[in-house]
C-alpha cells in the first residue's frame, strides 16, 4: 500500500508539472467592429481554464491565455465558431508561469447573493467611433431590463464595455443573472459577469463615473453621429469645395440627421445604415455632382479607414 501511494504520489506530481499556461494566437474572420470582438473574448473567457483573453478587431486576432490541462486550442476555435466567426491559430507558445489565482479570469456564472450592484463585461462598443459605447444597440436591451421586477436600475459606462444592474433586492441577484444573460442572448450577444478585482475597477468607477440608462443612451448615439459626420466631411471635402462656414453647416445638418436615424425606434434591431438619408439631407447644401462625392464618402462605411482618426 505504502508503494502504491508513492507512485500515486509521483504521478500526480508528474501529471501536475506537464500541465501548464500556454498562449495562443487566432486569426480571426468575420469581425466587423469592436462589439464582434467583445462578443468572442467573452465567450472564449466563459470556457473552463481560460485565463485571459485580450482581442484586437483591427488586427483580426485574438491572444488566449489558458490552462492546457483543462481546454484546447481546438475547443477555442469551436466556441467562436458558434458565434458565426472563422479562427484559425496565428502562433502558439508557453505564456511563462501560471498567474495566480486572483489575476485569472474573474467572470463567473453566478453572482453572489449579497450583491446589491453586479456587473457584467458586455459587446456594445460603437463600431464607428473607438471608447464610445453604441447607444442603439444599449437601448433596446437596457429597456428589456428595465422592466424586469427584481431590476431597480441597468446602466452601460460610456465605452460601452460595463453593464451594471442595481438590484431591488440583492438576494435576487442571483436568481437575476439569468435575465440579463437572456437579454443578451435575444440579440446573439455574449456576457459574462465580472467579479473579483474586474467587480472592483468597475465599482469605482460606477461610483464615480458617467452611466447611461435607456433613457440616456441616445446621448451615446449623438456623440456617435457627430463622429460620423465629420469622417465623412473629412473625406469628400476636396470633393465637394465648399467654402469653410458651409462646410461646417453642411457637417452640423449631417450630425443632427444621423443621430435622428440612429436613435429612431427600431425595436431589437441596431441602427446599422446611417446613411439612408444622406442625400435628402444634403441636397439643401451641395449639387448632384458633390453629392455623388459624398456618396462615395458614405460608401466608404461608418468606421475609421487606416489613417483616420478613431
Amino acid at each position: 500500500m505504502k508503494k502504491f501511494l508513492l507512485l500515486f504520489l509521483a504521478v500526480t506530481v508528474a501529471w501536475t508539472a506537464l500541465a501548464a499556461t500556454k498562449s495562443v494566437t487566432f486569426a480571426v474572420k468575420g469581425w466587423t467592429c469592436g462589439s464582434c470582438a467583445a462578443s468572442t473574448r467573452i465567450a472564449l473567457k466563459k470556457l473552463d481554464g481560460v485565463e485571459d483573453v485580450k482581442t484586437d478587431h483591427e488586427k483580426l486576432e485574438a491572444v488566449v491565455t489558458y490552462d492546457d490541462s483543462k481546454v484546447t486550442p481546438d475547443k477555442m476555435i469551436q466556441a467562436i465558431q458558434k458565434l458565426g466567426y472563422k479562427a484559425t491559430i496565428k502562433a502558439a507558445a508557453p505564456a511563462g508561469a501560471a498567474p495566480p489565482a486572483s489575476a485569472r479570469v474573474e467572470a463567473v456564472n453566478a453572482p453572489q447573493p449579497s450583491e446589491r450592484v453586479s456587473f457584467f463585461e458586455v459587446p456594445l462598443e460603437c463600431g464607428a467611433a473607438e471608447g464610445l459605447g453604441c447607444g442603439s444597440a444599449s437601448k433596446p436591451i437596457l429597456k428589456s431590463l428595465e422592466r424586469d421586477a427584481r431590476i431597480a436600475e441597468a446602466k452601460i459606462n460610456y465605452p460601452g464595455t460595463v453593464l451594471a444592474v442595481v438590484w431591488k433586492d440583492p438576494a435576487q441577484a442571483r436568481s437575476g443573472a439569468s435575465a440579463v444573460e437572456a437579454a443578451f442572448k435575444k440579440g446573439d450577444l455574449e456576457t459574462a459577469l465580472l467579479q473579483g478585482g474586474a467587480r472592483e475597477r468597475a465599482l469605482k468607477e460606477f461610483e464615480s463615473g458617467h452611466w447611461y440608462r435607456a433613457s440616456d443612451v441616445d446621448r451615446l448615439s449623438q456623440r456617435e453621429a457627430q463622429v460620423i459626420a465629420a469622417r465623412l466631411m473629412n473625406r469628400a471635402k476636396a470633393g465637394v469645395d465648399l467654402p469653410p462656414e458651409k462646410l461646417a453647416a453642411l457637417t452640423k445638418d449631417l450630425s443632427a440627421g444621423i443621430a435622428t436615424i440612429l436613435t429612431r425606434d427600431k425595436g431589437e434591431e441596431c441602427a446599422r445604415d446611417p446613411f439612408e438619408e444622406l442625400a435628402q439631407i444634403a441636397s439643401k447644401h451641395l449639387n448632384q455632382e458633390q453629392l455623388a462625392e459624398l456618396q462615395r464618402a458614405a460608401e466608404q462605411g461608418a468606421g475609421a479607414l487606416p489613417g483616420e482618426a478613431k
